[in-house]
């Protein structure tokens, strides 16, 4: 058999054929399409666009705390917006989806009322101020909501509006008073931590006034002053030393005591006593206190003052001695009641209290030095006194000295374990007060920040276009559903029909059967139309012609019902080809 290729003719004869195998599945599709074009309910939807505002004031001289993205701000706000218990107040105030909540929940009515609810971000190229580069920022956002109603639809969204926008200033605001407070307990914190440091800091201070690193210096040259004055006065005890030696073998060869009266003895000592007192008040006029010939000049009086008394009480004795004997010889020749007698024993008895007197003033000196009586043996025994009084201090100071050299080689050994803790309470400190001022410079920061926020000058929502009430339902398209329910009628029509035409296997025409048979046709018998025939195909053309009528009237229906009213379209076409009407034109 050779292969059966279809002409125009072929087709035609098959659309002739199976017609019916397309029209009624093509009308079934498209009375279908118009009925779901026609009885699908409207949904409206309102739609608001808010817009967000930059800062007013610059961020280099007030910097907010909150730094997120604004479209990660707007998602985290929506989260919170988009909450059941926010979402069931408006769902129960507007009385919304009352068939779901009658048979199942109001959560089921929350999560049907969230897909209802669309956020859309609206992006823009921005040029960004720190880096001039342009970037894709987020600018605004539309926040809309869907429903069958077009005046629920506008109320419902003006309150979801109302709650994006107060969320975002109880976020900032909240935000703005957590990061100050954190920012004030932390600062109290480094402030306590700061006094302890310093209480710690003034305790080893006090502990260690000696060994302080800034005092090393100090004890350095303090230890090396010491060690000179130390050597210094080492000379001077050698030097006194020798002066004592020399001044005992001066005092060993010179007579204490001088030949005479013992009244022009204590006149001598009387004498040099009164010289030097002389010398002392010129003295006194021209030095200090510390001056070593003043001190000098003290101590020789005061030694001839106690050499003087000595001088006195012995010749206060040798008077006494001279009256007692005048006595004896006075009684040999009177009595007791003579007068000289008893004159001369009232001398006796007044000189016995001088004698008593003096006696008192120089003490338990002994008998050899109260006779000392001569000046030269005083004063040198008054300079080897005074120098051997001045060893005694030399020493006295030298071993003040060796301690004091001992206290500052034990000061400047223990200064590197001083020093390293002081350095380690020092850094302590100081890390703690650079903390302490850094967190008090980010309060201020963050205390304007919070007044920003406050103030309402830092980036805000604000809304540009208010949801408004929808004239027209947003879905569905009722026009897109008769096109696409047109061309699927249309496509499953010709599908049917050649769907129809592979099943069937018989033979339609000469030319199939001549293919099937292979042998020539002798003629062809036409088909003969009769009477009956052609009423049936009348009656068709009338049917036909009916649907089509009912279909125009039904398409140019839903044209005035869902596209635009056919009043309207008359106008536009009016106006498009510039045609007046009569009595509308002025």
């Amino acid at each position: 058999m050779e292969e059966n290729i279809l002409t125009l003719d072929d087709y035609i004869a098959i659309v002739k054929r199976r017609k019916w195998h397309a029209i009624i599945p093509a009308f079934v599709l498209l009375v279908i399409a118009i009925l779901a074009a026609l009885l699908i309910p409207p949904v409206y939807r309102s739609s608001a666009t808010i817009l967000i505002e930059r800062q007013e004031i610059p961020v280099d001289l007030v910097r907010t705390t909150v730094t997120s993205y604004a479209d990660q701000r707007i998602q985290v706000i929506s989260q919170r917006v988009m909450t059941t218990s926010n979402l069931s107040g408006l769902i129960e105030r507007y009385d919304l989806y009352p068939d779901i909540r009658s048979k199942q929940s109001i959560n089921a009515a929350v999560e049907e009322m969230r897909k209802w609810v669309k956020l859309d971000m609206i992006s823009a190229d921005v040029l960004d101020p720190q880096s001039g580069r342009a970037q894709e920022a987020t600018i605004a956002f539309s926040l809309s909501f869907e429903n069958r109603s077009a005046a629920m639809t506008q109320k419902v969204t003006s309150d979801l509006v109302s709650l994006f926008l107060n969320e975002n200033l109880e976020r900032r605001a909240a935000a703005a008073n957590e990061a100050t407070n954190f920012l004030q307990v932390e600062a109290s914190r480094l402030g306590s931590e700061i006094s302890t440091l310093e209480a710690r800091l003034a305790t080893f201070k006090e502990d260690n006034s000696d060994n302080l690193p800034e005092l090393a210096s100090l004890n350095r040259e303090l230890m090396i002053r010491t060690e000179e004055r130390l050597r210094d006065n080492g000379q001077a005890i050698r030097t006194l030393q020798q002066q004592v030696l020399y001044l005992e073998s001066e005092l060993a060869q010179l007579d204490p005591t001088l030949g005479g009266y013992s009244g022009i003895q204590a006149n001598s000592v009387e004498a040099y006593l009164e010289e030097l007192q002389t010398r002392y008040v010129r003295a006194k006029e021209r030095y200090s206190p510390d001056h070593p010939d003043r001190i000098q000049l003290e101590k020789e009086i005061e030694a001839l003052q106690q050499n003087s008394s000595a001088s006195s009480a012995a010749f206060i004795q040798s008077r006494l001695d001279g009256l007692i004997a005048e006595s004896s010889s006075l009684k040999k020749r009177y009595s007791d009641e003579h007068p000289e007698v008893i004159a001369l024993n009232r001398s006796i008895a007044d000189t016995r209290r001088k004698l008593e007197e003096a006696r008192k003033s120089i003490g338990t000196q002994s008998a050899s030095t109260a006779t000392i009586n001569n000046p030269a043996h005083v004063q040198l025994r008054v300079k080897l006194e005074g120098t051997q009084q001045e060893l005694e201090s030399l020493k006295r100071t030298s071993k003040q000295l060796e301690d004091q050299l001992r206290g500052y080689e034990e000061r400047i050994t223990k200064a590197p374990r001083v020093e390293q803790e002081y350095r380690a309470l020092t850094r302590d400190y100081e890390n703690a007060m650079a903390k302490y001022q850094e967190i008090r410079e980010k309060g201020l920061q963050a205390e304007l920040a919070q007044s920003l926020e406050r103030d309402r000058k830092s980036e805000r929502f604000s809304l540009i276009e208010p949801p408004l009430l929808p004239e027209k339902p947003f879905k569905p398209n009722r026009l897109a559903i008769f096109v696409l329910g047109f061309v699927l009628a249309g496509a499953g029509g010709v599908g049917s029909l050649a769907l129809s035409e592979a099943l069937d296997k018989g033979l339609h025409g000469p030319r199939a059967i001549q293919m099937a048979t292979n042998l020539p046709l002798l003629a062809i018998v036409p088909y003969i139309e009769t009477a009956t025939d052609q009423g049936a195909r009348r009656k068709r053309t009338r049917t036909i012609m009916a649907f089509g009528v009912v279909g125009i009237l039904t398409l140019v229906a839903v044209f005035h019902w869902a596209v635009l009213p056919l009043d309207v379209l008359w106008f536009v076409v009016m106006r498009r080809f510039d045609v007046s009407l009569p009595g509308l034109s002025n």
